[in-house]
């Protein structure tokens, strides 16, 4: 919320440094997120790679390619007698399985918003540096810079990081009077 308010107000190297404390949290969520994330992984791998009776292997990406485009034909398909069987064991699979699918879905989407927050820091921070060139504020371009560039891992280093450049933006008179 703040890092799009600096945005809106064209405050662009402060809604960087904002962003980048944005991506940071996102970060350390999916850090400690990481191993439980990991073992759901294999666990939907292990009963996805499991091959019903009857069924071959088969992973070509024709097969690929032809079952998801022939996806709308199956479904409008009637089963099988033998299929039945399958289908409903799929549906447990599923079932069984939802907690797993919950969790690596808002692992993902933990991931795709740091992601998201460590790009609209890196554009914000270009946009923020032509006019810290225009001015010829090394300074604040290079404390920012350092903000931009570390690492998620030291968060009171960042925190300290994070004032120097805003103390730079600041004297550089580049920031609104307000905090």
């Amino acid at each position: 919320m703040c890092a799009k308010e600096y945005e809106r107000r064209q405050e662009m190297a402060t809604a960087a440094l904002s962003y980048k404390c944005v991506e940071v949290a996102y970060m350390r969520i999916v850090y400690c997120k990481h191993s439980a994330s990991s073992r759901d992984l294999k666990e939907l791998q292990g009963t996805v790679q499991m091959v019903p009776q009857g069924e071959s292997p088969s992973s070509s990406i024709s097969d690929v390619d032809n079952n998801l485009n022939n996806q709308a034909t199956v479904d409008k398909a009637p089963l099988a007698k033998g299929n039945a069987s399958y289908v409903a064991g799929t549906h447990a699979l599923v079932a069984r399985n939802r907690p797993s699918f919950g969790r690596l879905l808002d692992f993902t989407q933990d991931v795709s918003s740091a992601m998201e927050a460590s790009r609209k820091s890196l554009t914000c921070f270009m946009a923020a540096t032509s006019s810290l060139e225009a001015a010829q504020n090394i300074e604040c371009i290079t404390s920012v810079r350092k903000v931009i560039d570390f690492s998620f891992q030291d968060v009171d280093e960042l925190a300290c990081l994070v004032e120097q450049a805003m103390q730079a933006i600041r004297r550089s008179d580049l920031g609104s009077t307000r905090d």
